[in-house]
């Protein structure tokens, strides 16, 4: 092979491959590395949206449904995560079936419309549940995401509610109409046409009787009105004091705990029918205020995370009207003065809440 002049082609071809074999690995070390640094980024970047978003969305692992993440809004809505421990005591919680949660932890796409559910402020929501088996970090887990539709449905009743009144409405002054135009009309003229006979023949029994006649046939129809009348003002009235009946909605923001227990007994206890909201963060009232409609805001003025001016002032940038009753330990004459700059501000009340002071807003 020497003799020939081999030995070295040969070497050169045995250090072009090491070459080419070393060179390959550390090109696939670095495709491989950037592929895992670029799924990471992907990853953080889905978390940042997953975290955020204003819809309720946790992870659970497939086939045993153990608790892996929740989001920002679920922790917000019904607490931390500890609530996850059993997931099927959480699921049950919501309303769901055991065959419906089997069907979940297995990684079928469920779909399950209007749910109620109680969140960790004692508040019924109705919300659509929805699941979507998905691959993550070489685990097959299932995303479980719950819409409130709340408000949509809320709204939907008023708007239902509306629609039927205008609808019987509208069915009295079709008979109103068909009344004047076909009944009253018809005795009427009959009516003026005997006076017309009455004034140019003189007085006849058989003029007369027909007169009597047309009279309580008027008389009968006038009746008729005036029965249609008397029931829509009954409904009226009826619905009237069923508003007036439906449970008031008050939303009460103080940081202080204690107090809550105080004012939800005493509030409660004045009025059971009573539908109240507490909140020791004022940021986590803000965001369900966003969500939801009140009849009254009690407010504490000295909050750590934000005043209560500022919350008044984040109320009148985003237009919501409510009355708002003031909340502090003493009435500073500063404050009082501060409150004249708010129009929704209607007092203030001393803590804590007395029985006699709940008389003007109750």
């Amino acid at each position: 092979m020497e003799q020939l002049g081999l030995m070295s082609v040969v070497q050169f071809e045995v250090i072009k491959a090491i070459l080419f074999v070393v060179l390959s690995g550390v090109l696939i070390y670095f495709l491989v590395d950037r592929s895992i640094r670029q799924d990471r980024m992907v990853w953080s970047k889905y978390s940042v949206v997953y975290d955020h978003i204003p819809i309720c969305m946790w992870i659970i692992e497939k086939g045993s449904g153990q608790f892996v993440s929740s989001n920002l809004a679920t922790k917000r809505i019904f607490g931390g995560d500890s609530l996850f421990d059993d997931p099927t005591k959480f699921l049950q919680k919501m309303g769901i079936s055991d065959e419906e949660s089997q069907r979940i932890f297995s990684g079928h796409l469920v779909s399950l419309k209007e749910h109620q559910i109680i969140d960790q402020n004692g508040q019924t929501r109705l919300m659509d549940i929805y699941t979507v088996p998905f691959e993550m970090e070489e685990q097959q887990r299932v995303m479980v995401t719950a819409v409130d539709n709340t408000g949509l449905r809320l709204s939907l009743l008023e708007k239902e509610k509306l629609n039927k009144s205008l609808k019987w409405q509208n069915e009295r002054l079709k008979k109103y109409s068909f009344m004047n135009s076909h009944n009253l009309r018809r005795p009427l003229s009959n009516i003026l046409g005997i006076v017309t006979l009455l004034k140019e023949n003189g007085i006849d029994t058989e003029y007369v009787d027909l007169l009597q006649r047309s009279s309580e046939e008027l008389d009968e129809e006038v009746k008729n009105m005036n029965e249609i009348l008397a029931e829509e003002m009954v409904k009226n009235e009826n619905t009237s004091q069923d508003s007036k009946s439906e449970s008031k909605t008050i939303l009460i923001v103080d940081d202080d705990k204690v107090q809550h227990l105080i004012n939800r007994r005493l509030l409660l206890g004045t009025d059971p029918s009573l539908n109240l909201v507490f909140f020791s963060n004022p940021i986590d009232a803000w965001e369900w205020l966003m969500d939801n409609g009140i009849d009254l805001l009690l407010l504490d003025i000295n909050m750590p995370e934000m005043k209560g001016w500022d919350f008044l002032d984040k109320m009148i940038e985003k237009g919501l009207e409510v009355e708002v009753k003031m909340l502090s330990s003493s009435i500073d004459p500063r404050d009082e003065e501060r409150s004249k700059e708010y129009e929704m501000v209607t007092g203030f009340l001393v803590k804590p809440l007395k029985k006699d002071s709940l008389a003007g807003i109750l």
